[in-house]
């Protein structure tokens, strides 16, 4: 049977995400798309596409109801900021799908450390602060050594540490640059806020600012990895595990990781207990899941997690891994089509960032034609372009890029990367 299938997104796709559109086509389904019309979509995938400002999650809500298509499912790969706005419009055609407030939770650590907390999953101590004396103030309960993070944002966006009394004292200069570079994020490329009506609507009790409010939290220290997980019906399959290296304080970006994750059945089996437990505290049902945990000395506890497949290389890196399609796989489940999974190990990946040397405009990106045609290096993806302004933490959180390399083991895969990475050339004015 025909049916009607929306994807939601704020970027456009990897052929592997692609070839997984083509995969669904083939079944006889018919898919639109839904985005900010930012890029233009493979020619002859989509039935429609729908174009609209999708910050303004009411509005492009709104937008859609007037549409004279009535869908099946609706679907998003990584966009995390749209993971509302795809639950409300899974609501409004009567699709399997995340209620709207279980997608606002996800997105606002906050409501995330509310709900964890209530259900007794392992989280560090937090406090919500909205202006820079609130800061402070949590600061003098929470104690230091610990770490600021926005409410809204994502990929370590405005994240730092205050390590000790000098790092205090250059707050208002942290927290100063961190706020200005999400608001201009907030308004050039990814959502980090919803209106007091939109969060109305979605049942939220306690409204904040996903940009300007911060959670003060303890530091938590130890080994971090990030699990990509497939709920259907309640019931968790990990997909992938990814073992991530992060810059040295104060700062905690991401600066490479390996995938799968090497450790004993005994670990693995707390994992996905762990992942279980967290999935049910937050009443996600069926949707692809990011989530990532760190080991502390006192034990696993969960860092966030999300309500869609995890984002830059990792939906790529999972298929080159395992053989699953994530972006075939949500889908399938958001039509309802029962799934059983056989995870196996193909090949070990290594995936490292590309940051700027130094804060200016990007005059030239240099990428070797011989590394596009690697069969090794199965990504390569530029987020920045010529002509872009770009700087490191404290003043912007900039990445320009990332590869991923596979190989028989670890040290194959990353001796890859690395080697093509030196191949890459970077020049900043």
């Amino acid at each position: 049977m025909n049916k009607k299938i929306l994807i939601v997104t704020g970027s456009d796709y990897t052929p592997q995400v692609y070839q997984a559109f083509y995969d669904v086509k083939a079944l006889g389904h018919t898919l639109y798309l839904l985005s900010d019309g930012s890029f233009e979509p493979k020619k002859g995938v989509f039935e429609k596409h729908f174009t609209h400002d999708l910050r303004k999650t009411k509005e492009a809500l709104e937008y859609m109801k007037k549409q004279p298509v009535y869908f099946d499912a609706v679907a998003i790969k990584t966009s995390e900021w749209l993971t509302p706005l795809t639950a409300f419009l899974a609501k409004e055609y009567d699709c399997i799908g995340n209620d709207p407030i279980v997608a606002f939770n996800c997105r606002s650590k906050y409501h995330m450390r509310q709900q964890l907390q209530q259900n007794g999953i392992p989280i560090p101590q937090f406090t919500l602060a909205r202006d820079e004396k609130e800061i402070i103030q949590a600061v003098g309960r929470i104690g230091l050594p610990c770490i600021l993070k926005p409410v809204g944002g994502n990929a370590s966006y405005g994240t730092f540490i205050l390590r000790d009394e000098t790092d205090l004292k250059n707050l208002r200069e942290k927290y100063s640059f961190a706020i200005d570079f999400l608001k201009k994020k907030a308004v050039s490329e990814d959502v980090f806020t919803f209106t007091n009506e939109e969060m109305n609507l979605m049942g939220v009790e306690e409204p904040v600012n996903m940009v300007t409010d911060y959670l003060v939290e303890e530091l938590m220290t130890g080994n971090e990895i990030s699990v990509d997980a497939l709920v259907q019906n309640d019931c968790v399959t990990l997909m992938g595990i990814e073992d991530q290296i992060r810059m040295a304080p104060p700062y905690v970006l991401e600066t490479a990781a390996r995938l799968p994750y090497v450790c004993s059945e005994k670990e693995m089996a707390e994992i996905q207990n762990l992942i279980e437990r967290t999935v049910r505290a937050m009443g996600i049902h069926n949707s692809a899941t990011h989530t990532e945990i760190m080991f502390t000395p006192e034990g696993a506890k969960i860092v966030e997690i999300g309500c869609r497949i995890g984002g830059d290389d990792l939906h790529d890196t999972i298929f080159e891994v395992t053989g699953y399609n994530l972006m075939y796989e949500s889908i399938m489940i958001a039509l309802g089509m029962e799934r059983k999974y056989n995870v196996p190990i193909q090949c070990h990946t290594f995936m490292e960032f590309i940051f700027p040397k130094k804060e200016g405009k990007i005059n030239k990106i240099t990428v070797p034609e011989n590394l596009k045609k690697d069969f090794d290096l199965f990504e390569i993806t530029l987020m920045a372009k010529e002509g872009d302004e770009v700087a490191l933490p404290p003043k912007s959180f900039d990445y320009i890029g990332y590869v991923a390399a596979k190989g028989k083991t670890p040290e194959e895969a990353e001796n890859k990367a690395k080697q093509a990475l030196k191949k890459i050339i970077v020049n900043i004015q």
